[in-house]
């Protein structure tokens, strides 16, 4: 899951519920939406970068060759 903002991810949380988006990989634009993703109760999130090309990179990195 990518989210763009500690609002999306609220909203996020709200909608599938805690459980649900624990499941998934989360990766976030910087460490405030982090700071978020803890204190909702989220394990550690992937801290991508604040540009789509710092997303897309960190999302290449993470899943690499995965098909």
């Amino acid at each position: 899951i990518c989210v763009s903002s500690g609002e999306a991810l609220r909203n996020l949380v709200a909608l599938l519920g805690r459980e649900r988006v624990e499941q998934a990989s989360l990766f976030v634009p910087n460490a405030r939406v982090a700071g978020i993703a803890r204190e909702i109760g989220l394990r550690e999130p992937a801290l991508a970068g604040p540009g789509d090309a710092q997303m897309l990179a960190a999302l290449v990195a993470y899943f690499g060759d995965a098909k």
